[in-house]
């Protein structure tokens, strides 16, 4: 399956400039999926407007340090790790957005989903989304070692090759 590396023209703040997916055969890219998915509740559209506060702040102010995300193997995840969430619900962990985080200025949103488990492994919500974000975040590291894909850290640009097709 080829893999679409696209930049976010709304998500080009100060400090980072964010990226998603568009993986062939699906209506629309990654980051748009879970954003329709997540607002579509009232519970999701609160906890979306905090995760979209902080993917402006880590761009506007912060940069997309480790400390700003929360490790999940190869990708990381939104919201940080210093971010509480209040709950009436037993099993209910909120939203997680996978991300991959190349450097403190270029960061790819992938998708997610509610976090019903403590282990992501165990969470039919998430671990889809866990997958495809460890796959890739694996694939693009090979790419950049490879030579096929470059990071642009002045111009905060994600530079694919012409003859080099990203696939899953």
């Amino acid at each position: 399956m080829e893999v679409a590396l696209l930049n976010i023209p709304s998500l080009q703040f100060h400090r980072v400039h964010y990226y998603t997916v568009h993986l062939e055969g699906r209506d629309t890219n990654e980051f748009r999926d879970f954003f329709n998915r997540m607002n579509s509740n009232e519970k999701g559209k609160i906890e979306l407007a905090e995760i979209n506060r902080y993917i402006q702040q880590i761009g506007e102010v912060l940069g997309a340090f480790a400390k700003h995300f929360k490790k999940e193997d190869a990708a990381e995840a939104l919201p940080p790790p210093y971010y509480f969430i209040e709950t009436d619900s037993p099993g209910d962990y909120g939203l997680r957005l996978y991300c991959i985080r190349l450097t403190p200025s270029v960061v790819i949103l992938l998708n997610g989903g509610r976090k019903t488990t403590q282990k992501v492994k165990d969470c039919p919500n998430c671990y889809p989304h866990f997958q495809l974000a460890r796959n890739l975040a694996k694939k693009i590291d090979q790419a950049i070692i490879d030579g096929d894909i470059e990071i642009d850290e002045e111009n905060k640009e994600i530079v694919v090759y012409e003859d080099y097709i990203l696939n899953l």
